[in-house]
């Protein structure tokens, strides 16, 4: 996936969560964010990525930033911070977060269900994920996807993380490589192909 074509996912990614999941509400928005600690073995935040806005006069906002790394086995996590007035019910930013998945990467990707279930992070959050496994049509290498939510109810705010890992290379094509995977979505009991560590990027999002 070229620069180009990574810019235009991301951005989608942001349009269409902004569209279908903002309710009205208020005011005062405090973005979550990956601590600096966490962002290690080449990952980084794409700063001119960064996205803020708000409708209804002000009264909805919204913030997101993007991780990622290059190389043979390029990934990407966007992470989404909503502010209303009622917190968003979680059972629908669930299923909203799987039609963004299905919205932006059916043209790309051909997926499958890998997993869905619940986690707590490290802010003691109860969270949802589900995972894909899937093909990349235009190159035939192969991904994985996860999209996870929570409610802050201390800060007031949702959280929406939507990544992708590519695990194989088209020079190599006969090796797996999950180790961009692993970083996004380990967590210290493994709830997530068993993948174990205490360093996971959704796992130590800063929420409040």
């Amino acid at each position: 996936m070229n620069s180009g074509e990574k810019r235009k996912i991301i951005t989608f990614l942001f349009v269409i969560i902004t569209i279908i999941l903002f309710s009205s509400g208020c005011v005062k928005l405090t973005c979550s964010y990956i601590p600096n600690q966490y962002i290690t073995n080449g990952w980084y935040e794409d700063k001119s990525l960064r996205n803020t806005g708000s409708q209804f006069f002000g009264m909805d906002k919204w913030c997101g930033s993007v991780y990622e790394i290059q190389g043979k086995y390029p990934s990407t996590l966007t992470l989404t911070t909503l502010k209303s007035l009622v917190l968003a019910d979680e059972i629908e930013l669930f299923k909203k977060t799987k039609n963004t998945i299905n919205n932006t990467f059916q043209d790309r990707f051909n997926l499958n269900i890998n997993s869905t279930g619940t986690r707590e992070i490290s802010k003691g959050h109860q969270s949802q994920f589900i995972t894909y496994n899937g093909i990349d049509i235009q190159n035939n290498q192969s991904i994985k996807v996860i999209g996870e939510v929570w409610n802050c109810a201390s800060a007031g705010i949702s959280i929406i993380c939507i990544g992708f890992s590519y695990i194989t290379n088209k020079e190599f094509p006969e090796i797996i490589n999950i180790d961009n995977w692993k970083k996004i979505v380990m967590d210290p009991k493994g709830t997530i192909d068993d993948l174990v560590g205490d360093k996971g990027l959704i796992y130590n999002i800063n929420c409040h």
